[in-house]
């Protein structure tokens, strides 16, 4: 199956991250957003000199891993700017979870930075009222291949590019696997939103080149089943992000718009991605 293997200039590595828990995890809400936290707060203590984040004005703001990576909108100029990192996917395990970070350009030199400050701070930090959680190994996505473990980096370990698959059919029907969050409001749910972050990444981390002239049509929207969801966004959180969910059935797709579904598939659509939503599958018409 052909694979996208340059796509504006963005490259994508993925960690596939094992966390091991001396009880099994019991977790309420949305996974996203706990994950999303203690990760946050790892990388946070391993790397900051105050207590609390003063990136605007901190000396260290352009080497340090927290604004870089975590919340580049802390630093000036940068209110706007997407994060080159987010959440793709999690599983429950017996005593545990799995969850894999997809990583942008940038986001690559931090890495190791990361998973140093993971394997440091994570047994301290809540975990639902939990503690006591550790790294228990990462394996390079796109690979399978181990990265690290037990404490340890794996000698000869190596991330390396994701290239995602390329839809090899003009009709195809699009599942999410977790709600769509977009503030567009057209009859094409996923086209507004996927163009629109896929460029405001191309912009930040990529060439900085237009996906394509205003009114290019990729693909043509034949169904859309969907239905509004709402969920909470961590643990006891007040806040709620409503969203998408089903599927749209797609027929005339050009290679654009393969392109961009690719892309998308690790790259997710509309808001909310570092927390997990807009991801989805596509899958071949029968």
């Amino acid at each position: 199956m052909a694979r996208l293997t340059n796509f504006h200039g963005l490259r994508l590595y993925g960690l596939d991250c094992t966390l091991h828990s001396p009880q099994p995890l019991t977790l309420r809400g949305y996974y996203g957003g706990v994950l999303r936290g203690v990760l946050g707060h790892a990388l946070f203590r391993g790397n900051c000199v105050y207590p609390e984040p003063r990136c605007a004005e901190c000396a260290l703001r352009s080497g340090c891993p927290y604004p870089q990576v975590f919340k580049p909108h802390l630093l000036p100029g940068q209110d706007d700017r997407l994060p080159p990192y987010l959440l793709h996917r999690w599983q429950d395990l017996p005593q545990g979870l799995r969850f894999s970070l997809v990583l942008l350009n940038p986001a690559l030199g931090f890495a190791e930075n990361w998973l140093r400050q993971m394997d440091q701070f994570l047994p301290e930090l809540d975990f639902g009222g939990q503690h006591g959680v550790r790294l228990q190994e990462v394996r390079d996505l796109a690979s399978d291949q181990p990265v690290f473990r037990e404490g340890r980096f794996i000698r000869g370990g190596r991330l390396n590019p994701l290239q995602p698959a390329l839809p090899n059919s003009e009709q195809l029907t699009v599942h999410w696997l977790t709600p769509l969050v977009s503030k567009h409001q057209h009859s094409d749910p996923l086209l507004s939103a996927l163009r629109t972050r896929l460029q405001r990444l191309v912009n930040a981390y990529g060439d900085g080149q237009p996906l394509a002239p205003p009114g290019t049509v990729p693909w043509r929207l034949v169904t859309a089943r969907l239905r509004q969801q709402a969920m909470t966004q961590g643990l006891d959180s007040r806040r709620r992000i409503s969203g998408l969910s089903g599927e749209l059935e797609l027929a005339e797709l050009t290679p654009l718009g393969a392109q961009w579904l690719a892309a998308g598939s690790f790259l997710h659509a509309g808001g909310e991605a570092t927390l997990g939503f807009g991801r989805y599958r596509w899958q071949l018409a029968d």
